[in-house]
């Protein structure tokens, strides 16, 4: 059996670990395609959100750096496939590729931050350094056309090298539930949801201000919020005031089998996050056929359309956010729309069995 060395979010048991990478390197161990390799784990997860500080966050690089290396002599994988972050973490996994050559190991590299172009753009020292690492691997995957444009213009990484892999996020159990999805006009209480971490940069506050606009309209709404962070107070504050009284929901993070549930009960959903990747929560929410909202960041708008799959505004503006809100609660026919075309997007692109199986082929490739 050939051996595949994965670098990505493997928390130790019993912790658990939020995010896009988490729930992708979840799927992938736990997929039938992924059974034909030896799979040596190797966890790079952020111990807390948001981050320690500098000195705590540099400690743990050496101790990962130092892990890889004893997982490298010991294992000698034939591919390693690394996920990556921004900032740090980028620069941390460009070094894994260096070290990777040192060992004839054929290196895959993921960058799934939407933040990481931003700041290879803004910084020349960023520019610099992933140029020189990320172009020193055997393949680069990228989420999508931007991806990849950024991959080959940017960083200057040959074509064939560059693939695109889809998010593969979207299990059959969410496309059973969007098959059982019926939007229908009535007088009760519309569901909006949200599922992400209630930090600033996920766009809390234009959630928040957007909400009370439509609460001040008396409309027949409610907030579910699945998720944790710094500005979770700010709910409990609001939970206090009797205007919001039974209108906010919080849920802290669920595991899969409850959040299916939430999705399955909502009727809209919601992200108006400032920077993303290819968001895991819209693919699982379109694929549960739920009517949605997004920003227009990272890779969202190479693969949904506006006012057809999904609602796509701007970011940072709590305005543009209550309107949208408002006019798919109001228009049952666009909520229709938008259930069941947003879900053929989700089953087209984002499915778990074909990207999984796309990516096996893509390691096999290179191990043979």
């Amino acid at each position: 059996m050939k051996k595949l060395l994965i670098v990505g979010a493997f928390p130790p048991l019993g912790k658990k670990i939020f995010g896009g990478i988490a729930r992708s390197c979840n799927l992938l161990i736990k997929s039938e395609e992924f059974s034909k390799f030896e799979i040596i784990r190797l966890d790079s997860s952020q111990i807390s959100h948001p981050p320690p500080n500098f000195l705590i966050r540099l400690a743990l690089s050496v101790v990962r750096m130092n892990r890889f290396i004893y997982e490298m002599i010991k294992h000698k994988p034939r591919v390693v496939l690394i996920f990556c972050s921004d900032g740090a973490s980028a620069i941390e996994k460009g070094v894994m590729v260096l070290i990777s050559h040192l060992f004839n190991s054929k290196q895959i590299i993921f960058p799934r931050a939407g933040n990481l172009i931003n700041q290879v753009n803004n910084s020349h020292i960023m520019y610099h350094l992933i140029k020189f690492l990320f172009s020193k691997s055997d393949i680069f995957l990228c989420q999508g056309k931007k991806w990849s444009e950024f991959a080959h213009n940017k960083l200057k990484i040959d074509i064939s090298k560059i693939k695109i892999i889809n998010n593969w996020s979207a299990e059959d159990d969410l496309f059973k539930i969007g098959a059982n999805k019926f939007i229908i006009e009535d007088s009760r209480i519309i569901k909006i949801l949200f599922v992400g971490w209630l930090e600033k940069e996920k766009g809390v506050y234009e959630m928040i201000n957007s909400f009370k606009q439509l609460i001040d309209k008396n409309l027949n709404i409610e907030l579910i919020i699945v998720g944790d962070g710094s500005l979770k107070k700010i709910f409990n504050d609001l939970l206090n005031q009797k205007k919001f009284e039974n209108k906010i929901k919080l849920n802290g993070w669920l595991s899969e089998e409850k959040l299916k549930y939430v999705y399955e009960e909502s009727d809209i959903f919601i992200l108006p996050s400032w920077q993303e990747g290819m968001p895991n929560s819209l693919i699982e929410a379109t694929a549960c056929g739920l009517p949605s909202i997004c920003t227009d960041i990272g890779m969202v708008s190479d693969y949904y359309l506006n006012n057809e799959d999904i609602i796509i505004i701007k970011s940072k503006n709590q305005n543009i956010l209550a309107k949208s809100l408002e006019k798919l609660i109001n228009d049952v026919n666009l909520r229709k729309k938008l259930s069941v075309n947003g879900r053929l997007v989700a089953k087209k692109m984002f499915s778990t069995n074909t990207n999984l199986r796309k990516l096996s082929k893509i390691i096999k490739e290179q191990i043979t």
